[in-house]
């Protein structure tokens, strides 16, 4: 991993002081600094230097300060500044005197309450981006800071994308964390404000019970938990107001979550109410039993008729709350019984006529479609299908051998007549099951690839030298046993070969001389020599040749003596086993010239 330097005691552009590194993430380092012009705190994220060099991740970066700069809320961290200095791209912005969700989840879950208004003032925030169009795509406890006075700000939209942006589609890049990614963000699909409120229902499962709702050893597992499991109870005591947003919110189909972090806002803000009053909301003096809008204010009911008196008018409807009303016209010569007699029958009729219209209206039958046959379609082709007649496709995905992502059930079926804007729940292929891969380590070649075959695995096998194992037996599978792996995949396989003779180290002397040591791997071993003699050995009768003695390094014993005889060639085999040998030659009466191979045999 590349080394990021530790700016801290240094002024960027000779104005943003940076004191110590408060957080740190794969793009960028945050420091808190401090503001020479203005004299106050700031917080300063430096892109780190080796992303300065591609311009795709400056542009991101850039991106970054644009869509903080978007976004004026109280619940966003602000962006002051942006610039670039010798040190790299940086952007300055609020400082948020306090500690984050994250480092206040390590004491413990909170009160159901505390939760509530702490998931409350995050959805406001995360509405005043979705408003924007913007989908921030990592809401976690890291990127929810609370202040020393109770109030959230959510940080870091350093993956947010446009939620109308060309980057979203299936093959647009993952990003976010995996223990509060949404089912369609891990699949690469596109991303929208229900995705943010997934990862909130994330965090408020995990500021409720004290840890996340789905947990699991590698990011692919806890994916597929999030697609398919579904989340333990909350525990005993939380609200049922509250623990019905909760199962909202983590809502496996995007369309049947909270569509805006406003509108899961409204829906915590009724929980709260709904719960037991324990304090106020965090950074708020409001009172539960009072009726407000989104941003806190009294709404239109809560204060306009107290204010008016019974019968009369608010100031704020620009009339008088009195008037004086008209005087009375002078009495007509006219028969007032008569009068009254036929505005009421006019009235009944009128009214007579509106009651059977409106009681057409109650008592018709909903206008009907048959439900169209979406099994064999892919998401996007159903999705539109559903569309033109006037229905909602809610999609779950089981293991299946069609191909990933093709309907294969639907509940109601096809034909069947349902009201217009009925649902309509279609089971999609998640592919074939994973295989879990067996033991066959010792197993003969033959077997192995027979078992791996049963299981619709590929099998590569490849020869490896195994001193002391039986010729094809297996020694060695990628990947190990106990994995799971996706249908069809290769499982390589190291088979034992059949033992060979291997040449292992050579050397040559002329009368006396001796080897260096060597390893024997195999149970046995042999010399080929050769030796031919110099001088006039050749015109006496009797000449000694040289000899050689084995040497067991190991053991320190001396082993078989052996002579370097005259001819061309000659063999000496040992069934020593393995070890550390040595080959030591003892001069004869005459000189002589030789030479050694070693070979092993495995």
């Amino acid at each position: 991993m590349p080394y990021a330097p530790d700016l801290a005691g240094c002024a960027l552009d000779g104005r943003y002081e940076l004191h110590a590194v408060v957080g740190e993430g794969a793009f960028g380092r945050v420091y808190r600094g401090r503001d020479r012009r203005l004299a106050r705190t700031v917080a300063v994220k430096v892109i780190k230097p080796w992303w300065t060099d591609d311009p795709d991740w400056a542009v991101s970066f850039e991106r970054e300060a644009q869509l903080l700069a978007r976004v004026s809320d109280p619940g966003i961290v602000q962006i002051f500044d942006v610039g670039q200095a010798d040190e790299g791209l940086y952007y300055v912005a609020e400082f948020v005197d306090g500690e984050s969700l994250a480092s206040r989840l390590r004491r413990g879950p909170l009160a159901p309450l505390e939760a509530c208004e702490i998931a409350e003032q995050l959805c406001r925030a995360l509405g005043q981006a979705h408003a924007q169009r913007i989908v921030h795509r990592d809401v976690k406890p890291a990127n929810v800071l609370i202040s020393i006075d109770g109030r959230v700000k959510v940080g870091d939209f350093g993956v947010a994308r446009l939620a109308e942006g060309s980057s979203e589609g299936p093959g647009a890049t993952i990003v976010g964390t995996p223990k509060y990614m949404a089912p369609e963000q891990a699949r690469g699909w596109p991303t929208t404000p229900a995705t943010d409120t997934y990862s909130v229902g994330v965090v408020l499962y995990e500021m409720l019970a004290g840890h996340v709702p789905f947990r699991a050893d590698s990011a692919v597992e806890l994916a597929l938990r999030h697609l398919h499991d579904s989340p333990a109870e909350l525990p005993a005591g939380t609200p049922r107001a509250l623990a019905e947003v909760v199962e909202r919110a983590l809502a496996k189909e995007p369309e049947r979550r909270y569509q805006s972090g406003a509108e899961m806002a409204e829906a915590l803000a009724h929980a709260r109410v709904a719960g037991p009053a324990a304090g106020s909301p965090v950074g708020s003096d409001a009172r539960p039993s009072e009726d407000r809008d989104f941003d806190g204010r009294l709404s239109a009911g809560a204060g306009a008729e107290s204010s008016a008196g019974e019968g009369g008018r608010s100031r704020a409807d620009g009339l008088d709350p009195t008037r004086v009303a008209p005087k009375l016209t002078p009495r007509r010569n006219v028969n007032p019984s008569a009068r009254r007699r036929s505005i009421a029958l006019i009235g009944a009729v009128f009214g007579l006529v509106v009651a059977m219209f409106v009681s057409a209206k109650l008592l018709a039958p909903p206008p009907r479609v048959r439900v169209p046959d979406f099994r064999g379609l892919g998401r996007p082709a159903i999705t539109a299908k559903a569309r033109r007649v006037h229905m909602h496709p809610q999609f779950t995905a089981q293991f299946d051998a069609v191909r990933k992502g093709i309907a294969i059930a639907q509940t109601p079926a096809a034909g069947a007549l349902v009201n217009k804007g009925s649902r309509v729940r279609i089971v999609l292929s998640a592919g074939p099951p994973p295989v879990k891969v067996p033991d066959v380590l010792g197993e003969a070649s033959g077997k192995a690839t027979s078992v791996l075959d049963s299981l619709g695995l590929r099998v590569s096998v490849a020869s490896v030298p195994a001193p002391g194992v039986g010729p094809g037996t297996i020694t060695a599978q990628a990947p190990v046993s106990g994995r799971y792996v996706s249908p069809g995949a290769t499982v390589a396989l190291s088979a034992a070969e059949v033992p060979r003779w291997r040449a292992l180290t050579s050397f040559a002397g002329s009368g006396h001389g001796s080897s260096v040591p060597f390893s024997i791997r195999g149970r046995q071993w042999r010399v080929v020599y050769r030796m031919s003699y110099v001088g006039t050995c050749t015109l006496i009768f009797i000449c000694f040749g040289p000899s050689a003695q084995v040497v067991d390094l190991g053991g320190g014993a001396h082993g078989a003596v052996f002579n370097l005889n005259n001819g061309d060639s000659e063999l000496r085999a040992f069934q020593s086993g393995p070890g550390v040998y040595q080959i030591k030659v003892t001069p004869g009466s005459d000189t002589a010239q030789w030479s050694m191979e070693v070979e092993d045999y495995y």
